[in-house]
């Protein structure tokens, strides 16, 4: 009943990776919890804080949230990177009270998921995409979020046609709430009185913005300064060029995969003498012999 914005068809559709995730999702929520004693650590929680409905103003909805979590687009640009974007907008979320994590979903139809929760809200997303997807995919199911709803949602967007008119809507606020979270309309509007609507400049701007360049490109179809077969065309190119991941460290696999903030979290707790080294490997999702290792490597990456 939570993911109601998906059919019954392509819910019972859903591969048994992906379900497997839906379930480590609760088991994280359950982690969160015994972890803080029933309540989430942020001192603010966005879900708690906005009730919007579906008729709510996306542009409004989109500066609330914008000044809620205190980050200016010019912060946003700073940033230079999709990787250092992707990093900080995971603890910008967690300091909202959303804890992010991923994994590689090895299903390269779905995106992410979120599983809503008034305490401890989560957020899954695919580490097999690329990082301006994933950004993409963290504003998509926070939307589902404050919207109060959770979500399991795909690459493609055909998927959306097949759910009810209720479901639709929810899917086209959250994407509409991501794109214009990220890449806000006036400055569009400001780069293309210099620029022309090409791939080379919708290439320059996602970079300014650490987005992906489809996500610039779809702003320039829905203007109609390009036609669909021209954005078609565009997006296969750029994903052909995708470079898929090549397994890596497996320390750091499940840093990346927990994230910094869950991971300081169950070493604080460890520390205050809360619970045991198989309690903490348990949480850490690795082998109690091989906890001070990871810790070392946890460290290196704070530094």
């Amino acid at each position: 009943q939570s993911f109601r914005t998906l059919s019954t068809l392509d819910f019972e559709a859903i591969p048994k990776t992906v379900r497997e995730l839906l379930r480590k999702g609760l088991a994280m929520q359950i982690n969160l919890a015994e972890l803080n004693d029933e309540r989430n650590p942020a001192e603010k929680q966005i879900v708690k804080h906005f009730n919007f409905t579906q008729d709510a103003s996306i542009d409004n909805v989109v500066q609330q949230v914008r000044s809620y979590l205190g980050i200016t687009l010019e912060e946003q640009m700073s940033w230079g990177t999709t990787e250092i974007a992707l990093e900080n907008w995971r603890q910008v979320l967690a300091d909202a009270g959303v804890f992010t994590f991923k994994d590689p979903f090895r299903n390269e139809q779905y995106s992410g998921f979120c599983i809503y929760n008034d305490e401890f809200p989560i957020i899954y997303v695919n580490n097999s995409t690329a990082k301006s997807k994933q950004i993409f995919t963290l504003f998509h199911e926070l939307a589902h979020l404050i919207f109060h709803t959770s979500g399991v949602d795909m690459l493609s967007d055909e998927y959306v046609n097949r759910l009810p008119q209720d479901a639709q809507k929810i899917e086209v606020i959250c994407n509409r709430f991501a794109a214009r979270f990220l890449i806000p309309e006036d400055y569009i509007d400001q780069a293309l009185s210099t620029v022309p609507p090409d791939r080379a400049s919708a290439a320059a701007l996602a970079d300014s913005l650490s987005v992906s360049r489809e996500a610039i490109y779809r702003k320039f179809l829905d203007r109609g300064l390009i036609d669909e077969a021209e954005y078609k065309s565009a997006a296969n190119t750029w994903a052909n060029e995708a470079k898929k991941g090549t397994g890596g460290n497996y320390y750091y696999n499940q840093m990346t995969y927990l994230g910094k903030q869950y991971i300081g979290l169950a070493f604080k707790r460890y520390y205050q003498n809360r619970f045991d080294d198989i309690q903490l490997a348990g949480y850490l999702n690795i082998k109690p012999k091989n906890l001070a290792a990871f810790e070392e490597t946890y460290m290196r990456g704070l530094a």
